[in-house]
């Protein structure tokens, strides 16, 4: 019986290791809109649509080191291309901006393309950002609509 215990004890003590050596991450999935749509685009109301990611660092001292990429979706129920990972960083109160040009950079697009998908930024589970979208659509009178979005961080392996 103390044999049959201490292997159970074991074995839980090796689950729990395998448990710990599975890094977390801190993960924010905000949404982008890019391009010009046409009339035969029948995802999005024809039109220019722009996104602009705000991201800062609410810490009062120290940087922190975040990755990014981006993941396009496709119409029909299909996957998207995905970019490698990118590396960026801000020192502590500092904000950047993630724009249309830059994710088409990112992707290897022409710009002006329509493209949607996801902009992903993670970073160690220990350390938080401020993550906010603002899209923006236009016609051809100027801006017809603005929204922006606060995107929630999530911790995930």
């Amino acid at each position: 019986m103390r044999t049959r215990i201490v292997t159970i004890l074991v074995v839980l003590a090796a689950a729990t290791a395998a448990q710990a050596q599975i890094a977390q991450v801190r993960q924010y999935a905000a949404k982008f809109v890019c391009g010009r749509a046409n009339s035969e685009q029948f995802n999005v109301a024809p039109g220019t649509y722009f996104t602009t990611i705000n991201v800062h660092n609410p810490a009062r001292t120290g940087g922190t080191d975040f990755r990014k990429k981006f993941a396009l979706a496709e119409m029909g129920e299909k996957a998207g291309k995905i970019s490698q990972w990118f590396g960026g960083g801000l020192r502590a109160d500092e904000a950047m901006q993630i724009d249309c040009r830059n994710i088409y950079a990112h992707l290897g697009i022409p710009v002006g393309t329509f493209i949607d998908g996801f902009a992903v930024i993670e970073l160690s589970p220990r350390q938080e950002l401020d993550v906010v979208g603002v899209y923006t659509a236009a016609g051809n009178a100027g801006v017809s609509t603005m929204h922006m979005e606060r995107v929630p961080g999530r911790l995930t392996q």
